[in-house]
């Protein structure tokens, strides 16, 4: 006597073939795929959950789900789009420099015209750059505190989004250096390394907002209450542009 299969159908009931019952899955995202929600919106508050949770914890301390539920989405889409979280951090940077440099870019071209194709300088040009960086950082913050992460890291994603960025925003540092070198070939300005002159002028723009904290207790403890408001931005922008151009003028 044949015992019946304990997996076999029960007699009068009709059933599905197992490929009929399965439930088809997504197929894998190949490595070529692109990266990114196709929503604008969508990525849009990813891009910011996940700058503010690595701000907080770094590359190696973010969490994932923390993520997610920041930005409104399901963990599992946001692997589906990004892949890994090394993945996201690059976007995430890409997008952070990008948002400073595209501001940049735009500044510059309308800047420029066919009357005055030169703008006006290495005066209009570094105004142009403090004044962007002063008032792009000051609308976001967290950009700042986000890069001094990356730097502390050792700054090797920042190197491979750098390179990318330069292929698109590569005229922002490339103007500003050759205003220095003509200008110093002019004998207008003391000739400068533009390396060095990018650094000092990066220095006093990014501090301002990394500094933030520590100056407002120390103005308190001294009685002088510092408001980070209008005027403190336009009085900060004048303050870097000055000691740059004065740093390097030819006093006759």
């Amino acid at each position: 006597m044949v015992k019946p299969n304990s997996l076999s159908a029960r007699p009068g009931k009709k059933t599905k073939p197992a490929s009929a019952r399965s439930v088809p899955r997504r197929p894998p995202v190949p490595e070529t795929a692109p990266i990114g929600p196709e929503t604008g919106e969508t990525e849009k508050r990813i891009l910011a959950a996940a700058r503010k949770e690595f701000v907080v914890k770094g590359l190696e301390g973010a969490r994932m789900q923390v993520i997610a539920t920041g930005a409104g989405v399901n963990k599992a889409l946001l692997h589906y789009y990004y892949r890994s979280k090394e993945n996201l951090y690059g976007k995430v940077l890409e997008d952070t420099v990008a948002t400073v440099w595209g501001k940049l870019q735009s500044e510059f071209r309308a800047r420029s015209s066919p009357a005055r194709p030169q703008g006006d300088g290495v005066e209009g040009i570094v105004q142009t750059i403090v004044s962007t960086y002063i008032r792009t950082l000051s609308a976001n913050p967290d950009f700042p505190l986000f890069i001094f992460r990356e730097m502390a890291r050792g700054g090797a994603t920042f190197t491979v989004v750098l390179n990318e960025l330069l292929k698109n925003f590569g005229d922002v540092p490339a103007t500003l250096i050759k205003a220095l070198e003509e200008e110093a070939r002019a004998g207008r300005i003391k000739p400068v390394h533009p390396l060095h002159f990018i650094m000092n002028m990066m220095g006093m723009t990014v501090t301002t907002f990394l500094a933030m904290p520590l100056l407002q207790r120390m103005g308190t403890a001294m009685g002088h209450k510092i408001k980070f408001d209008e005027a403190f931005l336009e009085e900060r922008i004048r303050s870097i542009t000055d000691t740059l151009l004065n740093g390097i003028r030819i006093k006759r």
